[in-house]
């Protein structure tokens, strides 16, 4: 079994960043709000959010056995489990900057329509850990949908 978590990179890029988030909400505020509990306020809030869709929201894990199951976990429990010698398998990547902000794994089960194919965001992975697992689930899917790479201008 085979199993693939979050970078750790992922997770310490937004820890550490959300203070600074934080604090560039409180200088550009402070041209418009002169409360400084407000400001404060706005600062503390802004860093909370970010800090908990860092660490809690962002939290996927993929484990894949060796017989094609592939179970999808979100914040620790199980949300979707699939058998992939029986579907399609795909992803689409939007790159920026020469980084992959957007990576979405894409499986549809044999024998259901497109409009059926199920959606999972896989960017907190990272893009090696990613191509990594799509290599593994390639060799034992039934065929690939379609890789696309985006590229905004």
């Amino acid at each position: 079994m085979k199993t693939y978590k979050r970078a750790l990179i992922t997770m310490l890029m937004g820890i550490l960043g959300a203070p600074f988030a934080g604090l560039i909400a409180v200088m550009v505020g402070s041209f418009f709000i002169e409360d400084l509990i407000i400001l404060i306020s706005i600062g503390i809030g802004l860093c909370c959010i970010i800090l908990f869709i860092t660490i809690f929201n962002e939290n996927i894990k993929f484990t894949l056995s060796e017989n094609g199951q592939l179970c999808y976990y979100k914040r620790g429990h199980l949300k979707s489990q699939f058998d992939i010698p029986n579907c399609y398998v795909g992803y689409r990547r939007k790159t920026t900057d020469a980084t992959d902000h957007d990576i979405t794994l894409r499986i549809l089960p044999v024998g259901k329509e497109e409009i059926d194919t199920i959606t999972i965001d896989a960017s907190p992975l990272g893009r090696n850990r990613f191509e990594k697992m799509f290599v593994e689930l390639e060799k034992i899917a039934a065929n690939q949908v379609e890789i696309l790479t985006v590229t905004p201008k």
